[in-house]
């Protein structure tokens, strides 16, 4: 016990001694770090239904090694918020390894691209529950191109790829002026925002604070949708709202 206590961090010490056998009682570098290894693992993850205990285990984890642990982390958030009954979340991290942002030659393209994985992986968690899931990117000639690097519009089951905004019917313009006009002065969409039908989440990629409004107006079209800011860096959008040429704040 005086081996495993000279060991165990002190909040974990009464508990290791209390589990440990007698014949790790003995005073091995061995037996010690074992125990150890084992009282700590054993410790069973908070109830779900209790946010506060959530949040607390959460505040002493260790950052996620990998992308991998950033997908299921973000996705049970976002669950955790939708069950709580909201329906307007944020996930925010980088979409790249640190090393790999802060390089001269990385581009917006690479950005986009891994920002575009990233959500069809996050969209197959709640897809395979039997949610559909459109992700959104800010008009239809971002969307080819995301659809172009898929390959599909439908990279996995009840996962779609569309566009915040769409072109009437028989309009084929490259440049629409006045859709220019409209966002510059902030007056809307001019009905070009449409809802996609049958969707039950909205995931927002690549959106500036020129398409804030759109994404507002996506939320009034389709209420009760849960709409995700996927790494938008809104604390960054949020400062350019009120600027020249950008869509006024809310008062």
């Amino acid at each position: 016990a005086s081996a495993a206590n000279a060991f165990v961090p002190d909040a974990a010490a009464s508990f290791a001694t209390s589990i440990l056998p007698s014949q790790f009682s003995a005073p091995s570098a061995t037996s010690t770090s074992t125990s150890t290894s084992t009282s700590l693992f054993n410790v069973p993850p908070p109830s779900t239904e209790d946010p506060a205990s959530i949040k607390e285990a959460s505040d002493r984890e260790k950052p996620p090694a990998s992308f991998f642990e950033l997908q299921i982390n973000s996705a049970r958030a976002a669950q955790l918020a939708m069950d709580d009954g909201h329906d307007l979340i944020e996930i925010e991290f980088p979409p790249l390894p640190a090393q790999v942002l802060e390089m001269d030659d990385v581009s917006a393209y690479e950005v986009s691209k891994a920002n575009l994985d990233l959500a069809i992986d996050f969209a197959k968690s709640f897809a395979a529950n039997q949610k559909r899931v459109t992700i959104m990117l800010p008009d239809e000639a971002e969307a080819r191109i995301a659809i172009e690097n898929t390959g599909t519009d439908t990279p996995y089951p009840n996962v779609r790829i569309s566009s915040l905004r769409k072109s009437e019917e028989g309009d084929e313009r490259v440049f629409k002026p006045d859709q220019l006009f409209l966002n510059l002065f902030g007056t809307g969409s001019g009905g070009a925002v449409k809802a996609v039908e049958g969707t039950d989440m909205y995931v927002i990629i690549v959106a500036s604070a020129q398409e804030l409004p759109d994404v507002e107006e996506l939320n009034e079209l389709d209420p009760g949708k849960t709409i995700v800011f996927y790494n938008l860096k809104l604390d960054v959008l949020r400062g350019d709202l009120g600027a020249p040429a950008f869509p006024g704040k809310v008062s």
